[in-house]
């Protein structure tokens, strides 16, 4: 049943599937920063709950474009097909963004950012990136595709960093089972845009391994956003104000 449903011919279905998954996303993102903004009067935990509703909307506006509806390929190179998911780090990009301020926020609640952790933590970032990045490249990908995809590596590296950090952060080991599940979050969503970029973007000679990497990575993305948008509750109920 599920292989007939992955069928090309139920394209249709999908995208009604894929758009009620969002909605429900949707819905629960909002309820739950407004379940902050009714109990909590901390301006940090309101700032949290906006920022990742705000991203989640942002990333939200990626999905559609991702869905490709206008039929666009090889726009900005011969050589990529699928080069409509540049398209969409125009908005993936800052949501991400303002999804990494929320966890900062998030970790500033327990520990202070200090000058010197913040430098090593983007030397990693920027380490991890590049090798990720690397081992995609592939020449006469296009300088817009090329320069796109690796700027936004480093954003996404980030966020999926930030999730080690945040459990560190709220005891290590002994890190509430609801951070750890978050932080998870943020891990699946680096490793969603890796499986994009490796499979769907520079995969299979530039042609992708497409349509089955995108069901692999739609699973992926959405348990990611599923966890993440709990992020402003779970910082919420948990004891914080004991900053080190």
């Amino acid at each position: 049943m599920l292989i007939g449903l992955l069928a090309p011919e139920n394209k249709r279905v999908l995208m009604l599937l894929s758009l009620s998954s969002l909605c429900l996303l949707v819905f629960n993102s909002v309820t739950m920063s407004a379940w902050v903004f009714k109990r909590f009067k901390d301006q940090q935990l309101r700032c949290i709950a906006l920022l990742g509703s705000g991203a989640f909307m942002l990333c939200i506006a990626g999905d559609v474009v991702n869905f490709n509806l206008p039929q666009h390929y090889y726009r900005y190179s011969t050589l990529i097909k699928h080069d409509y998911l540049v398209d969409s780090i125009l908005f993936f990009a800052p949501g991400y963004s303002l999804l990494f301020i929320a966890c900062v926020l998030a970790f500033n609640i327990k520990r202070r950012v200090s000058l010197i952790k913040s430098a090593l933590f983007f030397v990693v970032v920027l380490v991890l990136s590049s090798a990720s990045f690397s081992s995609m490249y592939l020449e006469g990908a296009g300088d817009t595709i090329l320069a796109m995809t690796g700027v936004y590596s480093l954003v996404i590296t980030a966020v999926g960093l930030m999730g080690l950090v945040l459990v560190v952060a709220y005891g290590g080991i002994n890190a509430p089972k609801s951070i750890v599940w978050v932080s998870l979050g943020l891990f699946l969503a680096a490793l969603a845009d890796a499986i994009i970029g490796a499979f769907w973007i520079y995969g299979n000679q530039g042609q992708g391994f497409y349509p089955q990497v995108r069901y692999i990575n739609w699973f992926v993305y959405i348990s990611s956003q599923s966890l993440v948008i709990h992020l402003a509750k779970v910082v919420a109920v948990i004891p914080n104000r004991n900053n080190a």
